[in-house]
């Protein structure tokens, strides 16, 4: 599960303290699936008289899922209430979270998908001379820094690359113009690479144009460009969704780097607001 960074302009836990929370993270999870693994085990093995109503209740909300399968996906469903908390408050300070987030299919895609060590800024606002700027998807690989552009557009068939102003959709072989995915990637990736440079992070920095529903019609990707439609989808995935390695530190050091630059709209959080950590699923 690829760790919710930084959203928009929301107050993060992850800027207070960069270094701290990407492994906090993965330790936690690691802890939990390990002990709900164990009770859905226990169960499978003795039955369901084996597990009194409360447990039942607190670990699987009266439904106990019927395959390994199932209890991964309800793992993974239930971080995410966790990791839009992280994902819009400190322990001082709070943003008030957009609901729509919580059913937008795209981050869900990104958070569910890929490793733990994928750390994701989504839609994230940077504050260039004073002025906010808003760019692409950033998902910051142990290896380098994707900058991704994520498109899928109803009714269309085939997207067809143009040139950096201008491309193409085509449905039932009606021709359109729409802006060129490259307009924003170039400018998130020049962000992205002057912020790097200042502080004198080396890691490779590649704009991806994601379209998993579209076939993407090119005759050549432009430099430290890669275009994923729906014909090199499968392959991209499996790459990406079984890449193996820890958390490194240079891939800490630019999200510390990328943090310090964004926007953050927040207020001070009450302090009667309950923050225990005694549980990770239903904190």
């Amino acid at each position: 599960m690829a760790q919710l960074i930084k959203l928009q302009d929301y107050a993060s836990r992850y800027t207070a303290d960069p270094y701290r929370y990407p492994s906090r993270f993965i330790r936690l999870k690691q802890q939990n699936w390990k002990r709900m693994k164990q009770v859905w085990d226990q169960y499978k093995q003795n039955g369901r008289d084996t597990m009194d109503e409360e447990m039942r209740e607190y670990m699987f909300n009266g439904h106990i899922p019927e395959s390994e399968q199932e209890l991964k996906q309800y793992f993974l469903n239930g971080l995410l209430p966790f990791q839009f908390k992280w994902a819009s408050r400190t322990l001082t300070e709070m943003s008030f979270l957009d609901r729509y987030y919580e059913k937008d299919s795209t981050l869900i895609y990104f958070l569910q998908r890929f490793p733990d060590t994928f750390l994701l800024m989504y839609e994230p606002i940077f504050k260039i001379k004073k002025a906010p700027v808003e760019t692409d998807h950033l998902l910051i690989h142990p290896q380098g820094i994707y900058c991704i552009s994520f498109v899928d557009i109803p009714d269309t068939d085939m997207l067809i690359a143009g040139d950096d102003r201008t491309w193409y959709q085509d449905s039932n072989q009606i021709r359109s113009r729409m802006l060129s995915p490259l307009v924003s990637l170039k400018r998130s990736s020049r962000i992205v690479r002057s912020i790097l440079h200042a502080y004198e992070i080396d890691l490779p920095v590649k704009q991806i144009v994601l379209a998993p529903n579209h076939p993407i019609l090119f005759e050549y990707e432009p430099y430290q460009t890669e275009y994923v439609g729906m014909e090199e989808y499968e392959g991209w995935f499996h790459k990406m969704r079984t890449f193996s390695s820890p958390l490194k530190s240079i891939q800490l050091k630019a999200v510390s780097a990328l943090l310090s630059y964004t926007q953050i709209t927040s207020v001070r959080r009450p302090e009667w607001e309950d923050d225990s950590m005694d549980s990770f699923m239903h904190d």
